[in-house]
């Protein structure tokens, strides 16, 4: 199994975690975060990182520290972000957010990497502008759109992950949308140590937990965990390009 957003330097014992699953995608949001994701990745050979900045962290950062990340990729970092657009809480101004979405979205244009979004009450706005840079490769992470929104980043070729909130019991929507998705373009997340799924709700999120939300997911769409389990991680490595095999 694949969990394909996790935030390893914040889980407690991560190290425990690392062997019950295939692969781990860690993520690097902001500058102390990105070199451990970078680091970790580094230690364990089925951990891979994506660097960035989340669009809470960019009033600290400037564009230039968004051109450098492109000096810290190496074989394990194999995506651009988290970044992207979060409207739902008023840290940083919209205008400066959607400039640094930009940058972020052509360094990993240049760079031919796959871009990892977020995305929170900025559909629209998000659509937009992947859509204005053609942007083809990566996924929006920790879904939480709408059918249009769905239908235009399925258009462009992005793979939708979601995260243990779909097992909630006021995620309708989720549960909606998740049967739009083509499975050749389905990804599972956790994003530890967010989001635990309900049979954990309220403990710190893990990497292993993201077996709960695979059994949920896999009912819900008439799969067996083992079919659900090697779409997405066939998929995950789709994405990035690896010639690894489970």
């Amino acid at each position: 199994m694949t969990d394909t957003h996790a935030h390893l330097d914040m889980v407690e014992n991560f190290e425990e975690e690392i062997s019950k699953l295939n692969y781990i995608l860690t993520i690097g949001c902001d500058k102390e975060e990105i070199h451990k994701a970078i680091e970790i990745a580094g230690r364990y050979e089925n951990v891979y990182a994506s660097i960035g900045y989340h669009p809470y962290d960019i009033n600290d950062i400037t564009l230039e520290d968004v051109e450098n990340l492109k000096q810290l990729i190496n074989p394990k970092v194999v995506a651009i972000g988290e970044t992207g657009l979060d409207y739902y809480r008023d840290k940083t101004p919209k205008d400066k957010q959607k400039l640094f979405f930009e940058k972020h979205i052509e360094i990993s244009i240049e760079l031919n990497l796959p871009i990892v979004v977020h995305s929170r009450e900025a559909n629209i706005d998000t659509m937009d502008i992947l859509e204005h840079y053609k942007k083809d490769k990566g996924i929006l992470h920790c879904f939480g759109g709408d059918k249009l929104m769905l239908k235009r980043a399925l258009d462009l070729g992005f793979y939708i992950s979601f995260a243990g909130n779909i097992t909630y019991p006021k995620a309708d929507n989720l549960r909606e949308m998740i049967k739009y998705v083509p499975l050749d373009r389905l990804l599972l997340e956790t994003d530890s140590p967010y989001l635990a799924p309900q049979k954990v709700r309220g403990k710190p999120n893990r990497p292993s937990y993201i077996f709960y939300t695979l059994e949920f997911v896999s009912n819900l769409l008439n799969k067996s965990p083992s079919q659900i389990e090697e779409i997405t991680d066939n998929n995950f490595k789709r994405l990035i390009n690896q010639t690894i095999s489970i």
